[in-house]
């Protein structure tokens, strides 16, 4: 009876439509395979080709504790895709003359510190000097009404004054949104039905508003080294208009088809690169991304509850579409060795990048944490982290001091300087 009960459950991690195996589909197939044989993955995954679907699959557990497994109607989060949604709100309302790009914050909300120096435009492209985030990790786990978000954002200190550099900014697009409901005289949930998900067909989409229960909504993992763990809890209102939308893949790619097709009108077609439109999308375990080319000769989309080796399995479906072989052959998990550094102390701190963007280093129950995501030890100085499925390497000065952090993975190359 056992064993019939985990073939059944083995088959039911993999759900999909009735869609013709083209040797492509098939590739795509033999691509995600190893990921998921090896529990790296959990998400679903949609191609197309010349305009149709040629490929959608749902792959691992909505939900450990109960094994419930993805379904393609199955709500993962979608992360900063919706800063793409709340562009397309900003645009209607701007062609409705409900809002101008160069209107003051200050017209909105006037006494927001520094409101007459920060324009609509300013939030819209991350050069209004507010911070990514506006506070502590522990408060965002309550729930927030966008008016209550905007008192905390009040209190956070400009990055830069308003209009001299960029950096990116959920914190700003939550402010967006507030600025938009206010213009609008509508909730922003009203707004993302009006103007983005009716439009485009998106009947499967919802905004995380508050303590609401969200049917369908996937939770949230990180990966480690004894398989998925439970991420920090948190109430995505304080993301509303950032990265507060939960989606199907089949949903998200009828935005971007929208977005190509002008169903937003063709503002909204700034959007979109010169051969493609793409977007991406990280909170706290979910990862989100598509892409689809401007002739529609390949599309993709690929959301995962569980990070992890998502960027690998991105580029190989794009690969794929493209007519090429997989780059990615095969990969690797480095052993974890406990305790390899006599002193991790030493390693404590904030670290800063070329483009501003910051993270602090601490200790949390023996192990070290860049923000929210878990160092494991793989040698002296050196660790793995799972969210991205990168090695993070400290380096050190002449005198043996930590100077910096390289930090490299699949697609990425970074360097956090010791401040």
């Amino acid at each position: 009876m056992n064993r019939i009960f985990a073939s059944f459950l083995l088959l039911s991690l993999v759900s999909s439509t009735a869609l013709p195996q083209t040797d492509k589909a098939k590739k795509i197939d033999q691509l995600i395979a190893p990921f998921v044989a090896a529990q790296q993955f959990s998400g679903v995954v949609l191609a197309s080709e010349n305009g149709k679907v040629i490929y959608e699959k749902a792959f691992g557990l909505a939900n450990a504790d109960y094994k419930i497994p993805n379904q393609l109607n199955t709500r993962i989060g979608i992360a900063s895709i919706t800063k793409q949604m709340t562009g397309v709100i900003l645009n209607r309302l701007v062609e409705a003359n409900k809002v101008a790009l160069a209107d003051k914050l200050s017209k909105y909300i006037p006494d927001f510190p520094s409101g007459d120096k920060i324009t609509v435009e300013m939030l819209a492209r991350h050069r209004s000097g507010i911070p990514h985030r506006v506070m502590p990790p522990e408060m965002e786990s309550l729930a927030y009404t966008s008016e209550e978000f905007v008192e905390k954002a009040k209190q956070a200190k400009l990055a830069f004054e308003p209009g001299t550099s960029r950096l990116y900014s959920s914190g700003g697009y939550a402010v967006l949104a507030r600025v938009l409901e206010i213009a609008s005289g509508k909730t922003f949930q009203q707004l993302l039905q009006e103007y983005v998900f009716t439009p485009a067909g998106m009947t499967d989409s919802v905004d995380f508003e508050g303590d609401a229960v969200i049917e369908r909504r996937a939770q949230d993992y990180y990966l480690s080294p004894n398989g998925l763990v439970n991420v920090p809890v948190k109430n995505y209102s304080f993301l509303v208009g950032a990265g507060s939308v939960y989606s199907t893949a089949r949903d998200v790619y009828r935005f971007a088809e929208a977005v190509l097709d002008g169903k937003y009108g063709e503002g909204a077609k700034t959007m979109i690169g010169q051969a493609n439109f793409a977007g991406s999308g990280s909170t706290n375990g979910h990862r989100s991304y598509f892409e689809i080319a401007r002739d529609k000769k390949y599309g993709y989309v690929v959301l995962s509850n569980s990070a992890g080796v998502f960027d690998m399995i991105s580029q190989g479906v794009k690969e794929i579409l493209e007519g090429k072989e997989p780059s990615i052959k095969s990969f690797t998990i480095p052993k974890i060795i406990p305790n390899p550094n006599k002193n991790i102390a030493e390693f404590l701190g904030r670290y800063k990048r070329s483009d501003g963007s910051e993270t602090e280093v601490v200790i949390r129950n023996g192990y070290l944490y860049s923000s929210d995501i878990k160092l494991y030890p793989t040698k002296p100085d050196c660790f793995f982290e799972y969210r991205f499925f990168g090695d993070a390497c400290f380096i050190r000065d002449e005198s043996a001091k930590i100077k910096e952090i390289k930090w490299k993975g699949h697609g990425f190359d970074l360097t956090w300087v010791k401040q």
